[in-house]
């Protein structure tokens, strides 16, 4: 079982470390586990109530309403909420209570469950992509295991792998999409889910995952010779360096169409002739109408 201090609580849950005190005081809402030296700390439980009281504040209830509910009526009030809200919000709290206690089954159902009732690009963008930012947070500061963050990762992978699996070639058209990461970009998630909506759409698919430097890329797509380019890039980097890789690649790719995604705040410091995407949604739309 994990240990987290309060500043642990108020990154997870948003809730501000004064009023998460106050409401212990007044409301009894947890009682903090501490350490010799009097210093609260928490366990996966308690956790797991204070995600499921953030949900519920963010729902409209009213603190001392909440207080007097006793944790299985909680987790039911919480269940209630979820099927009538649009919120996204409880089902970042599973993957992230999965991801720090090792629950495979719990991150499973919850997949299951967001993959049907709101479907790959929500699911990812809305749900996906903000429980790993909360869970990278705290990794980043010091207060993640690294193999927590890898558990739900792989697990993330594992479904994308089965959902692309599942694509049907029955409508197969006659064009390419080559696919990579840049050599300082790292998580690949975004490649599957461009790869399984491009698949969908009956493209022939090259995806080569993170490139091991920028020669091999251009290699690649005078090679490959696709019809489109598809990249990301969101980590932080030179300036100048991607705006020399986006150089290079509009000179390689002749009539091919290249498709960025990514961080927009850095992209908007390029010059990359590319056909931007701002969201998942803007992307699943451009590959349903635009491709033919």
């Amino acid at each position: 079982m994990s240990i987290y201090s309060i500043a642990d609580l108020e990154k997870l849950s948003g809730i501000k470390a004064h009023t998460l005190r106050i409401w212990e005081k007044r409301y009894n809402i947890v009682e903090p586990n501490r350490t010799d030296t009097n210093i609260r700390f928490y366990n996966d439980y308690q956790l797991r109530k204070i995600l499921n009281v953030s949900f519920l504040i963010n729902q409209g209830f009213k603190i001392s309403k909440i207080a007097k509910l006793d944790e299985s009526n909680l987790a039911i009030k919480v269940k209630e909420s979820s099927t009538v809200s649009a919120s996204h919000e409880s089902y970042i709290n599973d993957f992230i209570i999965s991801a720090l206690t090792f629950d495979a089954e719990l991150f499973n159902n919850t997949f299951d469950n967001v993959i049907s009732k709101f479907g790959l690009s929500e699911t990812y963008e809305s749900i996906i992509i903000p429980s790993l930012n909360k869970i990278g947070s705290l990794w980043s500061s010091g207060d993640l295991y690294p193999s927590q963050e890898h558990f739900i990762s792989n697990l993330i992978k594992q479904k994308f792998y089965h959902i692309l699996e599942e694509k049907k070639d029955n409508n197969k058209i006659n064009k390419t999409a080559l696919l990579f990461l840049p050599p300082w970009e790292n998580h690949d998630f975004a490649l599957i889910y461009a790869d399984i909506i491009l698949q969908e759409r009956g493209l022939n698919v090259c995806n080569i995952g993170k490139a091991f430097s920028k020669e091999s890329v251009y290699e690649c797509i005078e090679k490959t010779q696709p019809d489109y380019i598809f990249t990301t890039i969101i980590v932080g980097h030179k300036v100048s360096e991607i705006q020399e890789f986006c150089d290079q690649i509009n000179l390689l790719k002749k009539n091919a169409n290249f498709l960025l995604g990514g961080n927009m705040n850095l992209l908007k410091l390029v010059n990359t002739k590319a056909q931007l995407f701002n969201s998942c949604k803007e992307f699943e739309n451009y590959v349903k109408f635009k491709i033919n």
